[in-house]
């Protein structure tokens, strides 16, 4: 079964690649890559270039597996196991879903790309929220600053706040999709700065309150 899930994400992360190579004679030589908050293009790269970024994209899912048996605290992961690979699941649809809709933009589709953004990050968010609380100290996943690193207790503290905080973030960032306009993409952005921002101060705070005691 594992085994099998890992084919599946395998497939799916490097899905894009692949379907860029597939319509590689339709695509333009210059293909969209990034996009302003009004959904113009502000931002291109070659056909070839994109192809080859989408190959390494694809095989983040991979290192985030590798990183863990690599990582020296790799004992821990045994207790959020399945956080870990919601995380992968998560970046595996985020980056397939990007991917994909890239390609058919430059295929001459119409697509909403900051929508397509803010609908796949706002669910990640909302996900991943349910389960950073479970997150046990480690070198390569969950907020990893210099006073979380330092201090199990400090992590804990930092993970137990955060999850809420992606959750809520999340869930906004979900609602922001059903109106329109600058306004709606300016929400949605402070709304994950703040999610993502928060945990790192407080760590800090938590981190010099340990130390005058």
């Amino acid at each position: 079964m594992k085994v099998m899930r890992e084919i599946v994400l395998i497939l799916l992360s490097i899905s894009p690649a692949f379907g860029a190579l597939l319509f590689y004679n339709q695509l333009p030589e210059t293909m969209a890559t990034h996009f302003g908050v009004d959904n113009e293009v502000n931002g291109t790269m070659s056909r070839g270039a994109l192809i080859i970024t989408l190959i390494l994209l694809g095989l983040l899912p991979v290192l985030m597996r590798v990183a863990r048996y690599v990582d020296p605290k790799r004992a821990n992961y045994r207790q959020f196991s399945k956080a870990f690979e919601v995380s992968r699941v998560g970046v595996t649809i985020l980056l397939t879903v990007i991917g994909w809709m890239i390609i058919a933009y430059n295929l001459g589709n119409h697509v909403d790309m900051t929508k397509v953004v803010m609908f796949v990050i706002g669910l990640f968010f909302a996900i991943m929220g349910n389960y950073l609380t479970q997150v046990k100290h480690n070198y390569m996943f969950g907020i990893r600053t210099p006073w979380t690193l330092a201090n199990e207790e400090i992590w804990r503290k930092t993970h137990r706040l955060a999850g809420p905080l992606m959750m809520i973030g999340g869930v906004t960032s979900l609602i922001t999709l059903f109106f329109s306009g600058l306004a709606a993409v300016l929400v949605f952005l402070i709304v994950i700065l703040i999610a993502s921002i928060i945990p790192v101060f407080y760590s800090y705070m938590l981190y010099k309150r340990n130390r005058t005691k």
